[in-house]
């Protein structure tokens, strides 16, 4: 740890060495040195569902007004279709190709690569984040640099399809008490989650738009927004605060074949809103290309500040002066459908109006002339240029220190990349893909996925079983299938048929984090805890900053009465993660267990001060509420 806290160190002077020099980038007249940033991210925004750019399908006054005094960039684009590889490349300015994080699951940015509130931090600036959803949680490797991460958005149960989440209203309100209550100069993230699917809005959202719920999201979003934009504006914070208000990815919604996100790189996923509030300033449109990181960098320029040697990206503010973008190129991809079900990967670049989708099916198009991307002209021009451009670029952007083959990577992701099969001595991906690899070929299988699990959740179980059995058949290395199904099982009680489920998927991918971290958990649901203990071991030597298998690790020993390694697990878990109440509420059980052995009432204070800080964090925990009762039952309370 110290070791990496040295290299931060060095990496964090390097620019103020420069700037000794006379470092050209860093903006001419910067803002004052007490400006405040916001960042806002709104998950799944498409471009098209914000009002003042397209006022087709939903109104956003509160969103308008402020894009009426802000910078508004019209050609916006993500690298990433997926939560987390896009914020990771937000806030480090960098694309997944340096940092690595190229998937939701398992992925976790580590934390050699300084983050925007890492560098602001050494800048004296108090740091925040009101996150939305369990897709960044804490565990992803974003929280550091920040002084709160406030990520209460409850616990990840295993029979979940969709991420916890918490409505904008509750993420809001922290953020802005947060924000009323420094006195220094700050930097804050807010993560809006609601428009991701499902779609839910609360009334009167859901009548409105009864048949759009996806807009009657982004419409209450929208709303909560507006309480936070009036907060700014009646305490004066929004005259010393800087606001960049964007979105993660966008949605399909059903187009070109794709009903959410993260499996195609359109323009419905990979165009996002961009806005750059500058107090002062004059509202302006810009039509050049931006994206994602060159946020990092356009902070830097307009607090005057160094730019990090490592950024990718370059500052927005001279394509608002009306000069072009100097690296042409903007690089996205589409990496979570290789890694799941061993499609072909999904890479490409943007530049000027010429889009390059490099596939076994290769695709070009002319965003001039065909933003839809319904002409596809690789048939019509010499592609070999097209994909040397593409190896350049990617080389370019794999950076100093990191390898093509992703060994340059730290110890924290290497065991993910192995279980992946991306480094050698494990099952290598294939080294050339078809058209039948293509993913505009398996999308189909996708959609199979997607509608046996609301069958499932509808309870037609045989149509589900029928349907995911076929896929398998087809895909027999499609992961997301076999845990799907294991959770289909789970859900209608067939905890053994759930193992089995996973034993089979993970036989025919070896090695896989995934499946054998679930495997590990159903094998403890299953009442098999010796068998579950080698395999959680494993898991936890491998993802050390998952608490998820510690704290199973832990229940598999408490159930063989093995309670001394139960503890240790349990509050190896807390460490981990201190607001994991499964943590607590299982501390609070093994204090009871122990009362029962050994008749020390000590054990029953305990298990009540667990139960308590399990409930502090979850009022409505059933299982903690229970054992406490218990406790003072036996105490005679």
């Amino acid at each position: 740890m110290a070791k990496k806290a040295a290299l931060k160190s060095i990496l964090l002077l390097i620019p103020l060495f420069a700037l000794a020099l006379g470092n050209p980038v860093a903006a001419s007249a910067a803002l004052p040195k007490d400006t405040n940033i916001l960042l806002i991210t709104i998950d799944t925004l498409r471009y098209d569902r914000v009002g003042i750019l397209s006022d087709k399908y939903v109104k956003t006054p509160h969103l308008d007004g402020l894009a009426r005094r802000s910078v508004i960039f019209t050609r916006a684009f993500a690298h990433d279709t997926l939560t987390r590889p896009s914020h990771a490349n937000i806030l480090t300015g960098t694309t997944a190709l340096y940092h690595g994080v190229i998937d939701n699951p398992g992925f976790r940015l580590e934390s050699r690569y300084v983050t925007l509130a890492e560098y602001l931090k050494d800048k004296k600036y108090r740091t925040g984040a009101f996150i939305g959803a369990f897709v960044l949680d804490a565990r992803c490797g974003l929280a550091e640099g920040f002084d709160l991460y406030n990520d209460d958005n409850g616990e990840q149960s295993f029979g979940e399809f969709g991420f916890v989440e918490r409505r904008a209203d509750r993420v809001v309100q922290p953020a802005m008490e947060w924000m009323a209550g420094q006195r220094e100069k700050w930097f804050c993230w807010i993560h809006l989650f609601d428009p991701h699917d499902p779609y839910e809005p609360p009334e009167p959202f859901r009548q409105e738009y009864k048949n759009d719920l996806y807009s009657g999201e982004v419409a209450f979003v929208d709303a909560q927004l507006g309480v936070l934009f009036d907060a700014l504006e009646k305490s004066g914070l929004l005259e010393k605060t800087v606001i960049i208000v964007t979105s993660d990815h966008g949605e399909a919604l059903g187009e070109k074949d794709e009903i959410t996100h993260g499996f195609f790189a359109y323009n419905n996923t990979l165009h996002v809103p961009l806005f750059l509030y500058v107090p002062g300033s004059e509202p302006k449109t810009v039509g050049e290309n931006a994206c994602h990181v060159d946020i990092f960098p356009t902070v830097c320029d307009l607090l005057g500040l160094p730019l990090p040697p490592h950024l990718q990206g370059e500052s927005l503010l001279p394509m608002i002066e009306g000069r072009e973008r100097k690296n042409k190129s903007i690089y996205f991809e589409s990496l979570s459908p290789n890694i799941s079900m061993d499609c072909a990967p999904l890479t490409g670049f943007i530049q000027g109006n010429q889009k390059f989708i490099d596939l076994p099916v290769k695709e070009v198009y002319d965003l001039s002339l065909d933003y839809e991307e319904e002409n596809n002209l690789a048939s019509t021009i010499d592609l070999q240029p097209l994909v040397m451009n593409l190896e350049t670029l990617k080389a370019g952007l794999k950076g100093k220190g990191t390898k093509q083959d992703l060994k340059g990577k730290g110890a924290e992701i290497l065991p993910l990349l192995q279980s992946l099969g991306y480094i050698s001595g494990t099952p290598a991906k294939k080294k050339s893909y078809g058209v039948a690899d293509d993913p505009k070929t398996l999308q189909p299988v996708i959609t199979q996925l997607r509608q046996a699990i609301l069958e499932s959740q509808s309870g037609r179980l045989d149509a589900a079983l029928k349907k995911i059995q076929t896929i398998l058949r087809i895909r027999p290395t499609y992961v997301t299938a076999y845990s799907a199904l294991a959770k289909i099982y789970f859900n209608y009680g067939r905890a053994d048929q759930a193992v089995a489920t996973l034993k089979d998927g993970l036989a025919k991918n070896p090695y896989n984090l995934h499946l054998e971290g679930n495997l590990g958990i159903m094998l403890v649901i299953a009442k098999k805890p010796e068998e579950a203990i080698p395999v959680l071991r494993d898991c936890t030597e491998k993802a050390k900053y998952n608490p998820e298998y510690v704290n199973y690790l832990g229940l598999a020993y408490m159930n063989l009465g093995e309670f001394e390694p139960a503890r240790e697990q349990f509050q190896k878990a807390l460490k981990i993660d201190p607001t994991l109440v499964a943590g607590f509420n299982n501390l609070g059980y093994l204090h009871l267990l122990l009362y029962v052995q050994t008749k020390d009432e000590k054990q029953l204070d305990s298990a009540i001060k667990n139960f308590d800080k399990a409930l502090a964090f979850d009022p409505e925990r059933r299982s903690a509420v229970k054992g406490k009762e218990t406790a003072l039952g036996y105490l005679g309370k």
